[in-house]
């Protein structure tokens, strides 16, 4: 029996759980998306060039690793094929590198034009990237979605059509977003020869012996059960949707790995205890290039919240947590750390509270660190880092209680310190 490690995200997305993915995947023959859409945007620095991934796992620009995008997924069929030809010139890719499930649902200009008309009309917007991702959940839910194998299938597609045409603007979407449908049409002709049984294929390697990294998108806060619910996004984020995205038994899940930043962000609205304000959150918002790479929003800054990252651990049981970054928190004469909450009526709190509106009550309870100035090496073990910065990391692993094995010191692959 083989073993399905699981990559997760341990704040609110944009932990750059993507270069990690890129890097342990050489040691993978298989890599899945087991949850999420084109919300998703992992960031990959390939031999010196910058790629972003929105659909395809992380371990694409490998072309002894095969990729899976699995019954979890919704995916939007545009741009997976806009993706897909973006990467012509790195990769080859083939119906035996790429599985695309057949029963993972579809992304239409319907939901898109669904998830942009609810945002506007909302007085209190969740801040979602607009992409259909909710609306295509939606309709799985509601047991009237499309899935791929229907797609592809252009009697069965316009069947859907048909027996959608009563749904709330569906018909208004066919009549004023012509050019999308057509381009959502020709889009099936080019993926139909990846779709399969992909998570079949997934259970093949794990018990013919092969190790499969499963990756995972957004992060754990802004899980559809656990998270700062509404303020979520539309799939469980847990290390443990991978078992139910794909379709594994939970003995075949192997070593789970939560990736964090050294400070935190959040884009779109919900609570955020521990946010900054004014020119020391500007500082790191531009040192760390804090812009989405799905939306290009400017993230929401703050220093590290250890209550919160605790709850991650908690959730997911990580075999180790990388933390991101710790090269952006250099110069800075002191770093701070949110070590629990204060309430104004239930008065401190150590537990990462369920309810969004007692988080957005809270006041963070900082710790205050001396900074470091020395440079932070970009390569070799953590122990080398400067004593500040390695003080900051053994407390952070004491109040997460979670052994940090891995330091991001730069956006190049190579740019890590390991345990």
């Amino acid at each position: 029996m083989g073993r399905a490690d699981v990559v997760v995200g341990a704040q609110w997305g944009d932990e750059g759980k993507g270069k990690w993915v890129h890097r342990m995947a050489r040691d993978y023959k298989l890599v899945v998306r087991f949850q999420g859409g084109n919300n998703a945007g992992h960031t990959v620095y390939h031999h010196g060039q910058k790629f972003v991934l929105h659909h395809l796992p992380s371990a694409v620009l490998y072309p002894q690793v095969a990729c899976a995008l699995t019954a979890g997924m919704v995916i939007n069929p545009v741009v997976l094929k806009q993706e897909c030809h973006a990467l012509e010139k790195q990769v080859q890719l083939s119906a035996v590198r790429l599985w695309i499930s057949a029963a993972a649902h579809v992304i239409t200009p319907w939901h898109i034009r669904l998830d942009r008309g609810r945002e506007q009309e909302q007085a209190k917007p969740i801040g979602t990237t607009r992409r259909g991702i909710g609306p295509a959940y939606s309709t799985r839910a509601l047991r009237c979605g499309l899935r791929m194998a229907d797609y592809i299938d252009a009697k069965r597609c316009a069947g859907w059509i048909t027996q959608m045409q009563g749904e709330p603007h569906f018909a208004v979407s066919q009549r004023e977003d012509r050019q999308l449908w057509e381009d959502f049409a020709r889009a099936a002709d080019f993926l139909r020869p990846y779709v399969c049984a992909a998570e079949t294929r997934v259970r093949q390697k794990i018990r013919a012996g092969d190790a499969v990294l499963c990756e995972g998108a957004q992060g754990t806060l802004l899980d559809i059960n656990c998270g700062t619910y509404p303020y979520v996004t539309s799939s469980s984020t847990l290390a443990a949707a991978a078992l139910c995205g794909v379709g594994f038994a939970p003995r075949a899940c192997g070593k789970v790995y939560g990736i964090a930043k050294a400070y935190l962000t959040r884009v779109g609205n919900g609570p955020f205890p521990s946010e900054l304000h004014g020119d020391t959150a500007a500082q790191l918002r531009q040192r760390g290039a804090e812009f989405g790479a799905t939306t290009q929003r400017a993230r929401r800054i703050g220093w590290l919240d250890c209550v919160a990252l605790r709850y991650a651990q908690e959730l997911n049981g990580f075999d180790g947590l990388v933390l991101n970054k710790l090269d952006i928190l250099a110069g800075l004469p002191a770093v701070k750390l949110c070590v629990a909450y204060q309430h104004p009526e239930q008065g401190r709190l150590l537990e990462f509270p369920c309810d969004y509106r007692i988080l957005e009550e809270c006041q963070p309870v900082w710790e205050e660190y001396e900074g470091w100035t020395a440079a932070i090496p970009t390569q070799g073990r953590i122990a080398a880092l400067p004593p500040a910065a390695l003080a900051f990391v053994h407390r952070i692993e004491n109040l997460a209680e979670c052994t940090v094995i891995g330091v991001g010191t730069g956006i190049a692959a190579e740019d890590f310190l390991v345990r």
